[in-house]
């Protein structure tokens, strides 16, 4: 063997190493997690086969087999893959729609974001308040805990002003869940207008 015969071999090598090794569980839990997802959204789009024409709503009941945040992704992409607003509410939420959320906003999906919750969700899931808030607060969007139960979605771009007003948290909500989801201004103002007079109470 002549020296040097073989570098081709290391020509996409990577020059720099690490001692960590990859959490086993963790990688496991986010696969299964995104699959799961992926089914919820499968069987959202099976029941939302496009979006309501302006002045319409749907009324849906849900058995389980999607939840609540799963309308935001699913309606974004059925938007055209963009929103130029997101502003939700409600009692609270779990770390997966956090990720999203962020996600959402950081690959340029949502122009701009905003969340109220309750005070509950503060008081109780500490460690997901604070991913929130901190994400929120370095990207320069809006955050409120009060005295909240209030559970709607607004969504918007330039050719459609969605509201989902409905019965579930952005949770796993593994029962019967209703929600409405309307395209129509005047409906997608007045939400906005209260979330924003939240948006900006002290």
């Amino acid at each position: 063997m002549m020296p040097g015969e073989f570098d081709w071999l290391f020509d996409d090598a990577v020059l720099e190493t690490t001692d960590m090794i990859p959490d086993a569980k963790k990688l496991k839990r986010e696969a299964r997690r995104q699959y799961l997802a992926g089914l919820q959204r499968q069987h959202l789009k099976d029941v939302v086969e496009h979006l309501p024409k302006n002045g319409e709503s749907y009324h849906i009941l849900s058995n389980g087999k999607y939840d609540y945040w799963t309308f935001i992704p699913v309606l974004i992409n059925m938007m055209g893959g963009h929103a130029d607003l997101l502003y939700g509410s409600t009692w609270t939420m779990n770390r997966n729609n956090v990720v999203d959320l962020v996600r959402l906003y950081d690959e340029g999906r949502a122009s701009k974001i905003g969340i109220l919750t309750g005070l509950y969700f503060k008081r109780r899931e500490t460690a997901v308040y604070t991913m929130l808030v901190e994400a929120l607060q370095k990207r320069g969007q809006p955050y409120m805990a009060f005295r909240n139960h209030a559970k709607v979605i607004i969504l918007s771009n330039a050719d459609y002003y969605l509201t989902i007003e409905g019965s579930a948290n952005f949770t796993a909500n593994p029962r019967l869940e209703q929600y409405i989801l309307t395209n129509e201004r005047r409906l997608f103002d007045f939400h906005r207008e209260w979330m924003e007079h939240m948006f900006n109470a002290r």
